[in-house]
């Protein structure tokens, strides 16, 4: 009689998440979130002008509007799904859920406002500014992969491996979007 096969582990969704002061993260919809904002800055023409004021607002637009958009989409698609699901009518309680995972989206805009307003404050022009916010990205990338393969049980050199891999992932999600819209 033959064994059956094995299954692998299916994570519960609930461990997968870090309640940090207030906020809930999902690796999930945090490493997606950066793969969007960092096609949007890919696609996003700054120019070549000195830095202004506009430049500041623009900036701040291509890390919130993508990202927005991004969370809208899910919280209508999620509310319907949890509606559908359980077949009654959203909640108090499923309402905030909703807001709270959704606003995940929108974490990922934090570091490159932040980021691109300090650097803004220190004259830096708008292209040196969008290429720095790209490679905390693609560094965040890199820290997802090592974290993906340590959570896997792998060893360092897997690791730092997996990292580079999306790393690597990163600037390919860049380069296609440079070569469609430059």
């Amino acid at each position: 009689m033959s064994e059956p096969a094995l299954e692998p582990p299916h994570a519960d969704p609930a461990d997968l998440q870090w309640n940090v002061w207030f906020l809930t993260l999902d690796p999930h919809r945090l490493i997606y979130a950066t793969i969007i904002l960092m096609t949007a800055y890919a696609i996003f023409d700054e120019g070549t002008d000195p830095f202004r004021p506009g430049n500041l607002a623009a900036l701040f637009g291509v890390a919130l509007a993508p990202l927005f958009a991004l969370a809208m989409a899910h919280a209508f698609s999620d509310a319907l799904d949890l509606q559908i699901r359980n077949a009654r009518r959203l909640t108090g309680a499923d309402r905030r859920h909703l807001f709270a995972m959704n606003m995940q989206y929108m974490y990922v805009a934090i570091p490159p406002i932040v980021a691109t307003a300090l650097l803004a404050l220190l004259g830096w022009d708008a292209n040196a500014i969008v290429g720095i916010v790209q490679v905390l990205g693609l560094i965040s990338l890199f820290f997802w992969g090592l974290f993906a393969a340590r959570t896997a049980g792998l060893g360092r050199w897997r690791q730092v491996t997996f990292g580079v891999n999306y790393l690597v992932m990163g600037l390919i999600v860049i380069g296609v979007e440079l070569a469609l819209t430059h």
